[in-house]
């Protein structure tokens, strides 16, 4: 009978230490399509809120494999890129609008700022760079002035090993 006892003690340890080991450290990396998805997701959203101010909007959803990426040759990375140019640039101003889609970024769960302005130090310039970390995705914010495109949204997961 104590055995019996012992046993399920031993049992109901092994079971809690799974458990405390499955919810404590890094969050799991997320698969390439899972990661492709949110950054879609997060690069629609910004720009979602901001295409009506803007002309010739071009946008790159993640579709295609790496763009001469940084990645290993048997890794690859996917992109989200979007352009577009102020339809009224006289009432645009570069470091609110990176403000703002920075703040929409916050909103989505990325929280480490690589860049700021601060960084650049350029007038009519404002750039961001912000990870999320748990979904392993970076976001660069640029807004100028000059030259146009005025508004670059480019986003990208990590490297990921190649299938095959």
């Amino acid at each position: 009978m104590r055995l019996g006892a012992f046993s399920k003690a031993v049992a109901a340890v092994l079971a809690s230490s799974a458990v405390l080991t499955g919810c404590s450290g890094e969050p799991e990396r997320p698969t390439l399509t899972d990661a492709a998805r949110q950054l879609v997701s997060d690069g629609d959203a910004l720009l979602s809120g901001i295409e009506s101010d803007l002309t010739g909007v071009t946008k790159e959803r993640a579709t295609k494999p790496d763009r001469n990426a940084t990645c290993l040759k048997d890794e690859e990375q996917r992109y989200y890129i979007a352009k577009g140019t102020f339809a009224n640039p006289s009432a645009e101003d570069p470091l609110s609008l990176v403000g703002l889609l920075k703040g929409k970024l916050t909103t989505r769960g990325y929280s480490t700022e690589v860049v700021d302005n601060l960084d650049l130090w350029e007038d009519n310039t404002s750039v961001a760079v912000v990870v999320n970390p748990k979904a392993k995705l970076t976001f660069v914010l640029l807004a100028r002035m000059e030259p146009t495109p005025n508004i670059m949204i480019i986003g990208k997961t990590e490297c990921y090993r190649r299938n095959g």
